[in-house]
């Protein structure tokens, strides 16, 4: 499948049809809002959102996102407490106020990504505030 089309590609509407959808071997998820969903220890590795996913206030406290592409999405208030984020993408995403408090963020790409309109730099932390 081409990764650039969402043709033929539907939006996850909620955790238990992204699990359901995952664990048959589906990765390819654009376009997908989940805002406000309790997505605490999900498995999604090698997921990909790419392209205009919503994640407003979700959590993904304690989830497995290893390898996971969350390019060009938007995650705003998002809980990546703990979580596993090793060489997720972030790149050219719309980010504030996420919390990454005890996350695994090796090799996190953030290339293009934006903190309220500061552009990061490969090798840049990811910030995390308490709230």
């Amino acid at each position: 499948m081409n990764s650039n089309s969402t043709e033929g590609c539907t939006p996850a509407q909620n955790r238990a049809e992204l699990e359901q959808r995952y664990a048959a071997g589906e990765r390819y998820f654009p376009a997908t809002d989940l805002s406000e969903a309790d997505l605490s220890g999900i498995e999604l590795d090698g997921a990909d959102f790419e392209k205009h996913s919503w994640f407003h206030s979700a959590d993904f406290s304690g989830a497995s996102l290893r390898g996971t592409s969350f390019r060009e999405c938007n995650l705003k208030c998002v809980n990546f407490s703990n979580a596993d984020l090793t060489d997720a993408i972030l790149e050219s995403a719309a980010i504030e106020l996420i919390k990454t408090n005890g996350a695994l963020t090796e090799n996190v790409k953030v290339r293009g990504a934006t903190f309220y309109g500061c552009e990061l730099a490969d090798g840049d932390m990811l910030p995390s505030w308490e709230w």
